[in-house]
């Protein structure tokens, strides 16, 4: 694999994980604020204990609102493990007081305190400085909070939007959006280590490629490793220039 092609996959590992992920899931603590609306609903059925409409929880660290879940239906079962939210459940994740992501399910459940399953699938928006960064897909996901760990596997999609203003680090904007895609990836909060064992490509919008397997990256030193990598550049020289 030629200095270009890893330069540019490290640099894409790091915009993507360092920002995305690790900003997001160090936050998703459970505990907080609980608001509730009366449920107005039909017969709960056999395993239902109690329903809730129009839900709204806030969670603090430090004194500070940390995020922001809600949700039009939670449902608890009767032995007291499982919390669905059949309605689906929509998330804000606060960096500062201000958004840093923004997440979404059409049906999760949260199990034995410990397990919340996005069991519909996740859609998350990632934010810097106010700007939607980063897109992400996923048919399953879940995290633990007990080891604090996000794990999320199928057709995962994620799409890097360029930056308003490009750093250093940043890779220029003439790339456009860029598209990563793989079929398992874990995030253990506390090591601030991510894998993405199996098959991960990502393409750029000028239609630069680039296959790896078994992506592992630390959070805090970027140090990244990867397996049987190979790159197919289609850039013009002016932008290998500009990359270089």
């Amino acid at each position: 694999m030629n200095e270009r092609a890893q330069r540019l996959l490290l640099i894409l590992a790091a915009i993507l994980l360092t920002f995305g992920v690790g900003i997001a899931l160090k936050r998703a603590r459970l505990g907080g604020a609980l608001t509730l609306a009366p449920a107005i609903a039909p017969r709960l059925a056999a395993s239902v204990a109690v329903r809730f409409r129009d839900v709204s929880v806030t969670g603090y660290e430090n004194a500070q609102p940390a995020w922001v879940i809600s949700a039009p239906v939670i449902e608890t079962e009767r032995d007291r493990r499982t919390m669905r939210f059949g309605g689906g459940l929509k998330a804000t994740l606060l960096n500062q007081g201000k958004p840093g992501a923004y997440l979404s399910s059409p049906s999760a459940a949260f199990t034995d305190q410990i397990t919340l399953d996005f069991t519909g699938g996740l859609d998350a928006k990632l934010l810097q400085d106010g700007q939607v960064r980063v897109l992400l897909s996923a048919p399953t996901a879940s995290f633990n909070t007990k080891v604090r760990s996000f794990t999320a596997a199928g057709s995962i999609t994620i799409k890097v939007l360029p930056p308003t203003k490009a750093t250093a680090v940043e890779l220029p904007k003439s790339l456009g959006i860029l598209t990563i895609t793989c079929t398992q990836l874990r995030y253990e909060v506390g090591a601030k280590l991510v894998t993405c064992p199996g098959d991960v490509k990502i393409i750029t919008e000028k239609g630069d490629e680039v296959f790896a397997r078994d992506l592992t990256l630390n959070i805090e030193t970027r140090n990244l490793s990867l397996a049987d990598c190979r790159a197919h550049i289609r850039a013009t020289k002016d932008e290998q220039d500009e990359i270089l």
